[in-house]
């Protein structure tokens, strides 16, 4: 009976249990535990793979008895039907008992990534059979581990970290662009393999009893439209080659040590200033790991982070490919990332492998290097930041350097930032030498002649300071975030707030508040809650919106999101006219001061309560009302808090640099760290717009004021910076333009 039951249409009851196996298996993970992309493509691999097996001795008694079609047809129907239904009732019967984050946005993913697998597998199927009547097995594995690995060779050999493939349909790039939906360009493109695989199929089915030479002249046909297809792929958008990234990014700047490619409508001016500042990086470098490197680093720019998305792979994240001496960054990254990108290529002088990086990939070295290299974050020194999180709570593990797992599945800002701090701690400690040869072998104890576990005692020893324990705030902000792993429903959510915020853009409220609803139905995700409070602000439910905001803001309590929410509060405070619970909030943000921009934005909302309402008009303005407000605010006596807000609209709508200049003509006494922190970032614009004179003199104007070590260090290595931009500009005359 067992026999029988299992031995039903062909032992298709064994495939269906394997495949129920492994989906109650990924319930248990993060993501494919979701009914969305991770679910769907991975049941793709698995039912590709198991299809292709299950139908291999269907289609060789075809082959030798083909007046029992009718009876294998059945077989196909119910296998297919089967393979495809057991993962679906298994995850939407956890859904329903569980949580959903979209039954549409599963279904969606589902139909259109999932259900062409079974085809496809079908097509590998006949292949393999095709070429082979006893080794089929075989080629159906090599067919399979050919095609999945085909995202291989373009990572290597091209720019791009996004692939479609036909075994799992889509992998969109990193894990820090969260927002995923079924898009048209998905669609077609499963829709062209359905076409491909079905079509190779019918014809290679209908010569299974013919000879090997029609069989060989459809193999080659269709094995020549698949390369045909993989060769045009760039020009439908399904991949990124040099070529097609080179049209884009079609002006190139070369500089002694870089050749700089950007889109033709960056102006000539800022392109200049950022080739310096790949310049000044280089030297940076040069001086920290000890040498030159050999030959030009290629710098690509990219005008947004959508651009860089759609050519490139992520909209969120800049990357390095060191084994192919290239950057990839959005342009306005210039004067934060752009060093540790860099840095990425100079490791790969000491790299291993194919990749030129850290034995056995690990991401703690690759990127630890890449932070002692560059070793600030968001103008906090790596040291004082590792410290932070240490004495407040937020300690990492690196007992776990070699699981590779446990990197990504941190928050970024903690894994990079103790990554980077000990990789630092070990450079100053022992010499970069040492620490080359740890990164080239993976073997600390070859290396530095002790265990992981006690050289990680001498380094948490170094960052035991009691005082910055105070610091809570601080450290909640940059630390007190969770990783895509750990979030509900990432993907919709982030997909439903980025689609809400356009809606928002274009002033269609009522669909933008449609959208943030639906994702706060999924999550309570702060960036909803802001969206969905601002909607019901444009929409004169001004009430409404501080009663809603007020009701949700403490589930955010000791999380990072806490501050943006308490901001946002502030400002419908304000507008509401309530500005004594207004100005009460905005003091409680000074005092947790959770971080410098935080500070100063709430500082100057309280120096706009004017008895004329400045703030109402400020906060209800568009950029240019803002824009100009600040700058009549300041034609009196200077408001500092102010002038990185200037600095940042200045630069969304490129005003004009010397009239922007001109609001600074009155004398300027640096005192305290409000007129120093202005300096510093008014000395940052002007390195910008290529005025390296008054660019140091700002930065010595900032370094007059004498705050903590963390702060003071910032200031000499931006004073450091702009005196080396002023000894050096004879650089921008030795760029050469193609």
């Amino acid at each position: 009976m067992l026999k029988r039951i299992f031995g039903y249409y062909n032992y298709l009851p064994v495939y269906l249990i394997l495949i129920f196996l492994f989906n109650l298996f990924f319930l248990q993970l993060p993501l494919l535990s979701v009914f969305g992309y991770e679910f769907s493509a991975t049941n793709s691999i698995l039912i590709v793979l198991l299809s292709g097996w299950y139908f291999i001795p269907l289609i060789k008694k075809i082959k030798t008895d083909s007046k029992q079609l009718k009876t294998y047809a059945q077989n196909f129907y119910a296998a297919a039907t089967s393979l495809l239904l057991v993962p679906l009732l298994v995850s939407l019967t956890h859904s329903l008992l569980t949580y959903t984050c979209s039954i549409k946005d599963g279904l969606l993913f589902y139909l259109v990534i999932t259900v062409p697998s079974v085809m496809i597998g079908f097509a590998f199927a006949v292949i393999s059979v095709s070429i082979s009547n006893r080794l089929n097995r075989i080629i159906l594995i090599l067919i399979f581990l050919i095609v999945l690995s085909i995202p291989l060779f373009e990572f290597y050999f091209n720019p791009q970290i996004y692939f479609f493939n036909p075994i799992f349909g889509f992998y969109p790039g990193t894990i820090y662009d969260e927002g995923l939906s079924v898009t048209t360009k998905l669609a077609v493109y499963r829709l062209l393999n359905l076409a491909y695989f079905a079509m190779v199929s019918y014809a290679l089915f209908k010569l299974l009893a013919k000879g090997m030479k029609l069989k060989f002249i459809a193999l080659t046909a269709s094995f020549a439209v698949a390369a045909s297809f993989i060769y045009l792929s760039p020009d439908f958008g399904y991949s990124t080659t040099f070529r097609r990234l080179d049209s884009e990014l079609s002006e190139t700047a070369v500089t002694e040590h870089f050749i700089i490619h950007y889109p033709p409508e960056l102006d000539t001016k800022l392109v200049k200033a950022i080739a310096v500042y790949h310049e000044f990086d280089y030297s940076e470098l040069k001086r920290f790991f000890g040498y030159d490197y050999p030959g030009k680093i290629n710098s690509y720019l990219f005008r947004s982070n959508q651009q860089k998305k759609n050519l490139f792979g992520t909209a969120n994240a800049d990357v390095a490919k060191p084994w192919m001496n290239c950057d990839f960054i959005t342009y306005t990254d210039y004067n934060s990332t752009l060093k540790h990108e860099i840095a990425h290529c100079y490791s790969s002088v000491f790299g291993s492998g194919l990749f030129k990086v850290a034995a056995g990939l690990n991401p703690y070295l690759i990127e630890g290097i890449a932070v002692a290299a560059d070793p600030v974050y968001d103008g906090n020194s790596i040291d004082y930041m590792a410290s932070l999180a240490f004495n407040n709570g937020y300690k990492l593990d690196l007992n776990s350097f070699y699981n590779s797992l446990s990197f990504y599945t941190q928050a970024s800002s903690y894994s990079y930032i103790y990554a980077g701090s000990f990789a630092s701690f070990l450079i100053k400690s022992f010499g970069i030498s040492k620490f080359k040869n740890f990164y080239k072998s993976g073997n600390f104890y070859t290396s530095y002649g002790t265990s992981l576990k006690e050289m990680l005692k001498r380094y948490y020893s170094t960052l035991a300071d009691s005082a910055i324990s105070e610091k809570k705030d601080e450290a909640t902000y940059y630390f007190g975030r969770s990783s895509i792993f750990y979030k509900k429903c990432p993907r919709f959510v982030e997909d439903r707030i980025r689609k809400a915020w356009y809606y928002f853009g274009i002033k269609d409220y009522d669909e933008a508040e449609r959208l943030f609803r639906e994702a706060l139905n999924a999550s309570n995700n702060y960036a909803a809650i802001i969206g969905y409070a601002s909607c019901l602000q444009k929409t004169d439910s001004l009430k409404e919106a501080v009663n809603f905001l007020s009701e949700n803001i403490n589930q955010f309590e000791n999380s990072a999101y806490f501050y943006s929410l308490e901001l946002k509060l502030g400002d419908l405070y304000s507008l509401d006219g309530n500005f004594a619970d207004a100005d009460s909030i905005y003091g409680n943000l000074i005092l947790q001061d959770p971080s410098r921009t935080y500070f100063y934005l709430a500082s100057l909302r309280r120096d706009l309560m004017t008895p004329d309402s400045l703030l109402a008009h400020y906060l209800e303005g568009n950029d240019f009302d803002k824009f100009f407000i600040l700058k009549e605010f300041n034609s009196a006596n200077y408001n500092f808090y102010s002038i990185p807000v200037m600095i940042d609209l200045a630069d969304s709508f490129n005003e004009n640099y010397d009239l922007f200049i001109s609001t600074f003509r009155k004398k300027i006494d640096v005192t305290d760290f409000a007129s120093s922190y202005a300096m510093y970032r008014l000395s940052n614009y002007m390195l910008a717009h290529l005025d390296f004179y008054n660019a140091r003199k700002m930065a010595a104007l900032a370094l007059r004021f004498k705050g903590d070590d963390n702060f003071e260090s910032m200031l000499k290595e931006n004073y450091y910076k702009t005196n080396w931009f002023y000894l050096h500009r004879d650089i921008l005359n030795k760029i050469r333009w193609k």
